[in-house]
């Protein structure tokens, strides 16, 4: 252990650099108290306008950035449907998922998947640090798979894009890492408001599902950034409902029958979680180049395709099918359409190509329904119940809340694109028993499932997540005295008369690596017998038990040895070089000034 100071009343306590601060000191005048106070909550009414302000420009960039790729991708799906009944129809989607690989994985060497997940990680671990060629990679690679006849959103890739512009604009004005964090959340809302035309919506998928948090200055420029995006889209598109539909109301038969569909939903949706994961298994068991492999992908939904035009793309064509009630599907063209969407999908994502899953949701959330709602009007007394096309609305709903454990986003954005409150009470039934299903059944959203099983997922603003973001290298102690094997019992008393620790760490006298260490208490003994001086070697009590602390590692593995060793100061190592002693006192008090910093409004 450390030699302990004492304190006024002659009672012992562990040495560490740090010292609670932040508190206004007692013999401040007690006038000066009132206008200290002031000023510490005038600041971050200040930081909340600067970042409301920046929120603005980070909301009007995402909303460039979406409306220029959903009217780039809109174009090409209408010259893909004079297409319809002809053979390239099958080629088509397997050469742009070919292109797309090539582009991302190719050129750029981009591994982070469809990018939400990697926004979660770096939003949660990374300090909102993102690259910015994510601003322009993720709309070149989509629109090369959706606009050939992919079958998956422009949703992901845009909200990475806006999560990128956010986090270029917080290094441009060195923001630190919290602000960072928060921009890049503004852009992920700006993004997803002007894509769907609903600022609440891109506002609660932010808070929601990348930031995980609802403080203050998280909210209101979330909100800033949203309405600025949506207000360039509408001026650009115009103020266009995405799926305009008129809801007459649901009955109390009908909030029972969506028990039902909340639990089909919630079930559907861990099977379509579970079939990205095996799809995306399969094509990786290919020996095969990336784009060999997406090319495959694509071939095999082109098949889907020519046989059912309606999976290919996005697939709103079909939402607006479902919705609009002008055309009466059967039940078995409507069980088929989702056998083939499922599939499509799965197969789009998982062999490599670029896309997001927020569209595939919403197309078999709107099937599933549509498909429900038939099959109740096929019991006697139905007649009073809620057409099949308001039954596909609350569908999208709940499969948006179980995929992505987000049911305030499922909700939200089904009332926003409907214009209209008459669902709220059976999206609130069908979102919440969706999510309790897939949250019983996945450990994890579609976005989080593979940084959980890499350990790198946590709840914003917890211990886990605080512990996990601080480094073990950035607590190094100062003091930097080493022993090595062969130094004498006198050589060590002379470097004893400065030290302030009873542990020495040993190493090599050349390269710094590791030894072992030496104690006090098995020195003591020996340190005024001076015949030993010349005698004995450091190497003689020498111990090599002590766990060492991987420096690129986390805190939160450092604090598992601290308790599980009992010792109160272990080495930092990387590749077996000694780096220096951290300190639970060290440790405890990076923590408070994190946990201060991370809990500030």
């Amino acid at each position: 252990m450390f030699f302990r100071k004492r304190t006024k009343g002659g009672a012992p306590e562990p040495e560490g650099r740090g010292s609670p601060r932040g508190n206004i000191p007692r013999d401040i005048p007690h006038g000066m108290h009132k206008d200290i106070h002031r000023a510490m909550h005038r600041t971050p009414a200040r930081e909340a306008a600067l970042l409301m302000v920046l929120a603005a420009g980070v909301g009007l960039a995402s909303g460039v950035s979406a409306v220029g790729l959903a009217a780039a991708v809109h174009h090409t799906i209408a010259f893909m449907q004079t297409l319809k009944g002809s053979w390239w129809l099958i080629g088509i989607p397997a050469l742009g998922a070919a292109l797309s690989s090539l582009f991302l994985h190719g050129w750029l060497k981009d591994r982070a998947g469809h990018g939400v997940p990697e926004l979660i990680r770096t939003a949660t671990f990374a300090g909102g640090a993102v690259r910015p060629d994510l601003i322009y990679s993720r709309l070149v690679s989509s629109f090369l798979t959706i606009g050939s006849g992919g079958s998956a959103g422009l949703e992901g890739p845009i909200a990475t894009s806006g999560g990128a512009i956010g986090s270029l604009i917080g290094r441009l004005f060195r923001l630190n890492e919290r602000r960072r964090t928060l921009l890049l959340g503004y852009g992920v809302a700006g993004a997803v408001a002007a894509i769907f035309n609903a600022p609440l919506t891109g506002t609660v998928f932010a808070l929601e599902v990348i930031l995980g948090e609802w403080s203050a200055l998280a909210v209101l420029p979330t909100v800033v950034a949203a309405v600025s995006a949506t207000q360039f889209s509408r001026m650009v598109l115009g103020n266009q409902i995405a799926f305009p539909h008129q809801v007459l109301g649901f009955s109390t038969l009908d909030l029972l029958a969506c028990i039902a569909l909340g639990v089909a939903a919630g079930v559907i949706s861990v099977l379509f979680q579970r079939s990205l994961r095996l799809t995306e298994r399969g094509f990786s068991w290919l020996n095969w180049p990336v784009w060999l492999r997406a090319a495959l992908g694509g071939l095999l939904v082109g098949v889907l395709g020519f046989w059912m035009p309606e999976v290919l793309h996005d697939g709103y064509l079909a939402i607006i099918g479902f919705l609009q009630g002008d055309q009466v599907f059967s039940l078995g063209w409507v069980g088929l359409f989702l056998l083939a969407k499922f599939a499509a999908s799965s197969l789009t994502l998982g062999s490599g190509g670029s896309g997001g899953v927020f569209a595939p949701c919403l197309v078999l959330g709107s099937g599933l329904g549509y498909g429900f709602g038939q099959m109740l009007r096929a019991f006697p007394g139905s007649m009073g119940l809620a057409s099949p096309s308001d039954y596909a609305l609350v569908g999208m709903a709940g499969m948006v809340a179980g995929v992505m454990h987000a049911p305030l986003t499922g909700m939200f954005l089904v009332l926003e694109i409907t214009a209209g409150y008459a669902l709220i009470l059976p999206l609130m039934i069908v979102s919440v028993l969706a999510m309790l299903i897939s949250y019983f059944f996945e450990e994890g959203s579609v976005y989080t499932r593979e940084l959980i099983d890499r350990g790198e997922m946590a709840r914003r603003g917890s211990d886990t997540h605080l512990l996990r973001a601080m480094q073990p290298r950035e607590m190094v102690d100062a003091e930097d005295i080493v022993l090595h094997e062969s130094m004498l019992l006198g050589e060590f008393v002379e470097i004893f008369k400065r030290a302030r620790r009873n542990i020495f760490p040993v190493v090599d006298p050349g390269t710094r690596a590791w030894r072992g260490v030496v104690y006090l208490d098995d020195l003591r003994p020996y340190l005024f017998d001076t015949t030993l001086y010349s005698i004995m070697t450091m190497g003689s009590v020498l111990h090599t038990d002590l766990p060492l602390i991987d420096a690129r590692e986390s805190a939160l593995s450092a604090i598992q040895m601290f308790e599980s060793s009992g010792a109160w100061s272990l080495p930092v190592v990387e590749d077996g070089i000694f780096l220096g002693m951290m300190s639970k006192s060290t440790l405890f008090d990076r923590y408070r000034r994190e946990l201060i910093v991370h809990t500030a409004e």
